[in-house]
């Protein structure tokens, strides 16, 4: 549980740094016309491993720096992956804050299933506990899917504690991309 507070710090003060600064005109990393990431993290988990090829790859589970990537809400701002993610079964009915990409750490490279993705993660501005995305993005076939989580009452003050959480999910993800979007919900790296 110590590790969990630890990291919803961090990630709290990430997204308190990403939202008072405007770092499309001075930061080349995120602005909107960047290709996709070139880095890649190491994952926690075997079905939520480094991208197959990458210097990660024969890394241990222990963590390596990533370079900062693309935002949620620079990748929205990309037409082939604002198509994908208006594609996706059940984004209709998200909230608002979605279609912005709310606040958000910088995406990462991943895989899943031997697949090269995309990991894109947001949470309703102002109240990140109370709503949350997380989109896995295949840049060659465009193909999306996700996870919305919205908590009912209160919410645990363990980040990983999903029990109070309502989870929707967008497209159609199998058990193992389930499972992987699970993991980059609860614990985020």
């Amino acid at each position: 549980m110590k590790h969990a507070v630890h990291a919803l710090v961090i990630a709290s003060v990430l997204a308190v740094a990403a939202c008072s600064q405007d770092d499309t005109a001075d930061n080349p990393a995120t602005s909107p016309s960047t290709p996709a990431l070139s880095t890649t993290a190491t994952a926690a988990a075997s079905n939520l491993a480094p991208a197959p090829g990458s210097s990660a790859a024969a890394a241990s589970s222990a963590a390596t720096p990533v370079s900062a990537g693309p935002y949620l809400f620079d990748l929205l701002q990309q037409s082939d992956f604002a198509a994908a993610f208006h594609a996706l079964k059940g984004a209709k009915e998200l909230p608002d804050w979605t279609e912005q990409g709310g606040t958000s750490t910088p995406a990462q490279k991943v895989a899943v299933d031997g697949k090269s993705l995309l990991a894109a993660a947001g949470c309703k501005p102002h109240d990140c506990p109370s709503e949350r995305i997380v989109l896995l993005y295949d840049e060659k076939t465009h193909a999306m899917w996700g996870v919305f989580a919205r908590r009912q009452g209160e919410a645990p003050a363990d980040v990983s504690d999903g029990s109070n959480d309502q989870l929707s999910w967008l497209g159609e993800p199998d058990d193992q991309f389930k499972d992987a979007l699970k993991k980059r919900l609860y614990y985020p790296e």
